[in-house]
């Protein structure tokens, strides 16, 4: 059994009452309280003075003159007393760290210089959180103290930096950390003593190499530092007398506050047998269905002096098999590989690529009845930001023309690592054939899954969103459709289309709909929905399961039994009412082994029928969904930490903003092309 420990300290209030002074203009070292947050005593016996002003300011010493003055119980405002102890916290920082700030959401950021890691060129921080909370864990308040990895700010000030100041973004002066635009008047008479946070324009000016992610097991640093923290600056008698702190330090989580997911959940449907890993599923017993399409063509689009070097190998491991442990394709995907070198086409440059294939494509007479895929070997890597437009522009030229296509990076053919890679595109490359390579192993039930993910392009400040991405409960695809993020009617039409196509396939029933959707939705947002499911009159309920795109690295639970530390895949942890951690990595049991060590998945449930979870057991079905998701990603066969209701939705949203059309052709919205 997991011993799993949190990363949040219970506290006891502590002091019952105390008496605070609130004043309606700002001074030095005054603090905003909006009046919604003000004590529940104000409201109680002044309500009338309260609504007066929308902020109040106190320094939560100060009662002389001020216009609003009560004793405070802080066990019943909470709000307030949060205010309260998150200023004592900042307070009792402010001599310790080496530079502190409040982050966008209120708490506090407490930077440690790292003289090992730091250089005479910058000098590097250990960035932690520490946030007050009412945890719905520990049923009391308590201390969330978080590790944010670091930060490196030059040693040069910027006033010895000559460089444009747009690229100047967070600065650190006199220990404060402070956005450049915003920069103090204090600060800025001081430039000299202004340091700015280093970003890619700096590095580069500055001739300081750039960081490589660092690989492996994240779970012990983690914890590594957050421990250190709590015993050097927290686990003190000098701590203790400003928030009294539980002597047991980090909270253990009790064994029955655990959920697990059903322990098949990992279970993969393949032709004729489940398992749990798609790489020897794939392989046998075999994808679970062959593309339903009898004639498939495969073709190159290649730069022509690739093709001795690059593509001929590259068509002899499809045809012969890579090495030992690569078999032929067509033993893969369940599909004869015929390779039709009359559609392929070899282009003269890079700069002329896209006028070739445009001019390839109209005069090309396909076969009926034929599904082409075309195998694009790049000579430009999709990341290379001068020229990776060609990437982008290729896919929607095919798509065009009802193409779906593969792309194989040229260098990557003679990797030694290649024999992987071939392995995770084989699943790709049958989903773009409409084959499916895997599905769940669950019971059909009358309900459509929709998923909605984001991503917003740096180039264009455009956020879209890829909507409608639709399955049934056993994972299979359905369709979908990319929109701009303000368009929510277009996107419940486009849910409600995809409802009305399940009801008509199912003999009119559907039981729910339910959305993973990558941010708390908003009201604007469900209404068009709601109002949709009304105009095909069903009655059913919406659940919306919010799902953060990013892994928490805010809360994180460790498994202490287990020197790896991280806790077994599809372990669930309630963080506050509806919001849960789900723990989704390749960890299948106790005594496991798995290569990546993934932070948790933060999840919240909201539902449009009242009292909808008050049954535990579908709480649990709806995060089993969601965990289950996770192992339907067929862009590889490695285990993925996000749903692909979440995943896919930002993947097309990541690609849509380079095409030159407004719209997705007909075509690309019911294939695979983006694996």
């Amino acid at each position: 059994m997991n011993n799993l420990t949190i990363n949040i300290i219970p506290f006891k209030h502590p002091s019952i009452q105390k008496e605070f002074g609130f004043y309606t203009e700002k001074k030095e070292g005054y603090f905003p309280i909006h009046r919604t947050e003000l004590p529940n005593e104000l409201w109680d016996n002044q309500k009338e003075e309260v609504v007066k002003h929308k902020f109040y300011y106190t320094n939560f010493e100060d009662t002389e003159d001020c216009i609003l003055k009560t004793k405070v119980d802080l066990y019943s405002s909470t709000k307030f007393a949060k205010h309260l102890y998150t200023r004592l916290v900042y307070q009792y920082f402010i001599a310790i760290a080496d530079a502190i700030q409040f982050n966008y959401v209120g708490d506090i950021e407490v930077w440690l210089l790292d003289a090992k890691a730091s250089t005479t060129k910058y000098n590097s921080y250990n960035k932690y959180t520490l946030k007050i909370e009412f945890s719905g864990l520990t049923k009391s308040p308590a201390l969330l103290l978080s590790y944010d990895s670091t930060s490196k700010v030059a040693t040069k000030s910027i006033d010895e930096i000559n460089i444009p100041t747009e690229y100047f973004k967070t600065v650190v002066y006199n220990k404060e950390i402070q956005r450049f635009k915003y920069l103090t008047e204090d600060a800025k008479q001081h430039l000299d003593q202004v340091y700015p946070l280093l970003n890619i324009p700096l590095k580069n000016h500055l001739e300081i190499p750039h960081t490589v992610p660092r690989k492996g097991n994240r779970y012990k640093p983690y914890f590594n530092h957050i421990t250190t923290f709590y015993n050097n600056y927290l686990n003190t008698d000098e701590f203790r007398a400003i928030l009294p702190l539980d002597e047991n330090g980090f909270f253990d989580i009790p064994e029955d506050e655990v959920l697990q997911t059903h322990y098949h959940s990992n279970n993969l449907r393949f032709y004729d047998g489940v398992g749990i890993d798609p790489k020897a599923g794939m392989k046998k017993p075999g994808p679970y269905k062959a593309s339903p399409h009898d004639n498939v063509r495969f073709f190159f689009i290649y730069h022509k002096p690739d093709r001795k070097d690059y593509v001929i190998p590259l068509y002899n491991y499809f045809e012969k098999g890579y090495k030992s442990y690569f078999p032929p394709l067509k033993k893969h995907i369940r599909q004869p590989f015929y390779m039709d070198n009359d559609t392929s086409l070899a282009f003269d440059s890079p700069d002329t690529a896209i006028k070739e294939i445009k001019h390839h494509l109209i005069n090309l007479e396909k076969q009926p009845n034929t599904r082409y895929v075309a195998v694009y070997v790049s000579p430009i890597h999709k990341e290379d930001e001068d020229n990776k437009h060609l990437y982008y522009q290729v896919k929607e030229e095919l798509l065009k023309h009802e193409i779906t296509s593969q792309v194989i990076y040229k260098e990557s053919i003679n990797n030694a690592y290649f024999g992987a890679f071939l392995e995770n595109i084989t699943p790709a490359l049958l989903a773009k054939i409409d084959g499916i390579p895997w599905r769940l192993d669950r019971e059909l039930k009358q309900e459509l899954i929709v998923g909605v993910g984001a991503f917003k392009s740096m180039e264009t400040n455009t956020r879209f969103v890829g909507s409608a991405f639709c399955f049934n409960n056993k994972g299979e695809f359905k369709g979908f459709d990319c929109f701009r993020d303000n368009e929510f009617d277009l996107i419940a039409g486009a849910i409600g289309k995809q409802i009305l196509k399940f009801v008509v396939d199912n003999d009119n029933k559907a039981e729910r709909l339910i959305i993973h959707y990558y941010k708390p939705i908003s009201k604007d947002e469900i209404d068009p929905i709601q109002k949709t499911l009304g105009r095909l009159k069903l009655d059913i309920p919406i659940v919306i399961v919010t799902i953060n795109k990013t892994e928490s690295s805010d809360y994180v639970a460790f498994d202490t039994n287990d020197d790896a530390l991280m806790p077994l895949s599809g372990t669930i942890i309630e963080i506050a009412h509806l919001k849960y951690l789900l723990f989704n990595n390749a960890k299948y049991s106790s005594n496991g082994f798995a290569k990546d060590h993934p932070f948790p998945v933060k999840l919240s449930l909201y539902c449009t029928e009242q009292d909808y979870f008050e049954d535990i057991a579908i709480v649990k079905e709806l995060i089993d969904q969601v965990y289950q998701f996770s192992r339907m990603y067929w862009k590889s066969v490695k285990q993925q930490n996000l749903p692909v209701t979440i995943k896919y939705p930002e993947m097309v949203a990541q690609i849509f903003p380079h095409f030159e059309g407004d719209k997705l052709p007909d075509f690309g919205k019911n294939n695979l092309w983006f694996l």
